[in-house]
């Protein structure tokens, strides 16, 4: 009687996409965390933010930029409630925007993750420019230098996102 209550798609999809965010995340604060690229490292967990809200819709991007936020703020020192604000607004925007104005296409989706990890970056640096007063210069360097360094995670996420949003999960 009890099953009768629950959704069993949407709660295998979440079990899914759990999964997803845990190897997101292992690759990027594991693997790639070692590894820099003039002083700067990855960080592509907005991606998979993306990735989820352009295939799974506003709902489903936003709850998991949540859980994304909480945990990738975790990992980084002073940014729990920065990740874990921006991150469930970029999910639910980019659902949004695929919802009702954009296609689901690659460059559709391509161009929301370079706008996602410059808007990541800003906030990452706005604290060091307005309240430390860092060199502008040099806070930009850096904030272009990672997402350039991140948009490579972007064409296989978009696939696997784009294929597990293909399956029937029933």
């Amino acid at each position: 009687m009890l099953l009768n209550l629950i959704n069993l798609d949407k709660l295998r999809r979440g079990i899914i996409y759990a999964f997803l965010l845990f190897v997101v995340l292992i690759f990027q604060n594991v693997i790639f965390s070692r590894v820099s690229i003039l002083g700067v490292r990855a960080m592509f967990v907005p991606v998979a933010v993306v990735a989820v809200g352009v295939f799974q819709g506003s709902v489903w991007g936003g709850v998991f930029g949540l859980f994304a936020g909480l945990l990738c703020g975790i990992g980084y020192h002073g940014s729990l409630i920065l990740f874990t604000a921006l991150f469930p607004v970029l999910g639910f925007f980019s659902g949004l925007l695929t919802e009702f104005f954009m296609n689901k296409h690659f460059m559709a989706y391509f161009f929301l993750c370079v706008m996602a990890l410059a808007i990541t970056a800003f906030c990452q640096m706005f604290r060091l420019l307005v309240f430390i007063g860092a060199d502008p210069m040099a806070l930009c360097r850096v904030g272009g230098l990672q997402v350039l360094w991140s948009l490579p995670f972007t064409v296989p996420l978009y696939f696997l996102c784009r294929f597990l949003a293909s399956r029937d999960l029933g």
